[in-house]
């Protein structure tokens, strides 16, 4: 690698585990390009070069941990990483904006409540997708998390009854972890379909989920749709709500003191309900008008290809990563870590052969989701655990989860394979992977290549 001569402007949209693993694959390959870079200081500075990350918060949220932050407030607590604390990000080239993205363009990035456009060269597309609070986080400071967090952790803990609706992956890890650390509380789960978590995974995997359930204690009323609702509600978002529109995150969904009515003509009372009925994708915020017969949107994400370009011809300089592009059957941490780095990885290479007149080679990104999910709440598979193991890659028509359902039991699906309960417990990560993301942020230190 060379240093950069001619300037050149680049743009992510979107931070966290998709847009941070870009900004740091960019520093790594267009500032550390010093002979003698050990990472123990900072890159030297380079005029040429402009990075800038827009992201509404001022840190990075481990997102994957969240249900049980919501009833560990220690481990809560520690869920959110402040920008200013990785010092790379304080690199002259560059620029962290804290503002709401509102728009993007094929030239440039508009910001909601700014006269101000962020023009480009190059765009990592990281926005991911939102959900309503508490697990989207409405905050977009530390302390207005922190704030925020006590409120609902105070909420959980007061309350004699609690209802979780819905059971995807979220709902059954929250209502896990409320009844693990609250054992004495009435726990329901509600779920309108006959078994939890949709999606590409066996009923095997689902029954597991089930059983881990009532051995928790938790009530699961399942094949039941609540049609009724009689509740008040108690909102914890800090920004304006004319942005709720672009951000769900900033709707709260808990209601306190509710009564609830089910297709079955079933009546729950409960002192607090989490709604965890999924997600809304932040695709629509992007303008850009395909040149070809095929839509740039999909209804997994916006269409990429293998090396994470938006899939049209008329636009190679922009590349979507993580949760907001179409690739992979599940949604995964990891997998967003891993689009992240290759398509800053990519860029760089742009950079560098527009320096060079050369052609140049992008690398393919591997096709996480089906079974090649990586780190986060996907396994990485191919290691022994006991009398177990867990086998390599493979494609297949399923997805790769792990649920993480209180402290004390998980169940994976990795591709065709379900893996028994007994054995998921001792593979899972006992801070839900928390330490790992911590590592990769290199807090108070400087990045380096693996």
């Amino acid at each position: 690698m060379h240093l950069v001569t001619k300037p050149v402007r680049i743009a992510v949209a979107g931070g966290n585990f998709a847009g941070l693993n870009a900004v740091k694959s960019l520093y790594l390959q267009l500032l550390a390009t010093n002979p003698d870079y050990d990472g123990t200081k900072q890159a030297p500075p380079n005029p040429n070069v402009n990075i800038t990350l827009i992201d509404r918060k001022d840190g990075f949220v481990h997102y994957l941990g969240m249900t049980r932050g919501l009833t560990q407030p220690e481990y809560g607590s520690k869920l959110w990483i402040s920008y200013k604390d990785m010092p790379w990000l304080q690199h002259p080239s560059i620029t962290v904006k804290k503002n709401i993205v509102s728009k993007i363009t094929s030239t440039h990035i508009e910001l909601a409540d700014a006269n101000e456009h962020i023009e480009f060269d190059y765009l990592v597309i990281a926005l991911g997708q939102s959900r309503s609070a508490p697990i989207g986080v409405a905050a977009s400071t530390k302390s207005e998390y922190l704030e925020a967090m006590d409120k609902y952790q105070k909420s959980i803990k007061g309350a004699q009854s609690v209802v979780v609706v819905g059971g995807g992956a979220v709902g059954t890890e929250l209502a896990a972890d409320i009844k693990t650390d609250y054992p004495n509380k009435q726990v329901t789960l509600v779920h309108s379909h006959d078994l939890p978590v949709a999606g590409p995974f066996k009923d095997e995997f689902r029954a597991h989920v089930v059983d881990v359930l009532k051995t928790l204690g938790v009530n699961a009323v399942l094949g039941e749709r609540v049609i009724e609702e009689a509740s008040t509600t108690e909102t914890f978002a800090f920004q304006p709500p004319k942005h709720s529109g672009i951000l769900p995150e900033l709707v709260d969904s808990v209601k306190h003191n509710a009564t609830l009515k089910t297709t079955s003509g079933r009546v729950i009372k409960a002192d607090l309900v989490f709604n965890a009925l999924g997600f809304k994708t932040k695709a629509p915020l992007v303008d850009l008008p395909s040149s070809t017969d095929i839509p740039i949107f999909s209804p997994a994400g916006i269409r990429v290809n293998d090396f994470l370009q938006v899939d049209d011809p008329k636009y190679p300089n922009i590349f979507a990563v993580g949760d907001v592009s179409n690739r992979g059957l599940v949604k995964l941490a990891g997998a967003a870590a891993n689009s992240g780095t290759a398509a800053g990885s990519n860029i760089a290479k742009l950079v560098h052969a527009n320096e060079s007149e050369e052609v140049v080679v992008l690398d393919a990104a591997g096709r996480g989701g089906r079974g090649a999910g990586g780190a986060g709440k996907g396994s990485r598979g191919g290691k022994s655990n006991g009398q177990y193991i867990m086998s390599g890659r493979s494609e297949s028509e399923y997805g790769s989860i792990k649920l993480v359902l209180g402290e004390h039991y998980a169940v994976i699906q990795r591709g065709e394979e379900v893996v028994p309960p007994e054995i998921a417990k001792n593979i899972v990560s006992p801070d839900i992977k928390l330490g790992k993301a911590t590592k990769s942020l290199f807090i108070n230190s400087f990045p380096v290549s693996k």
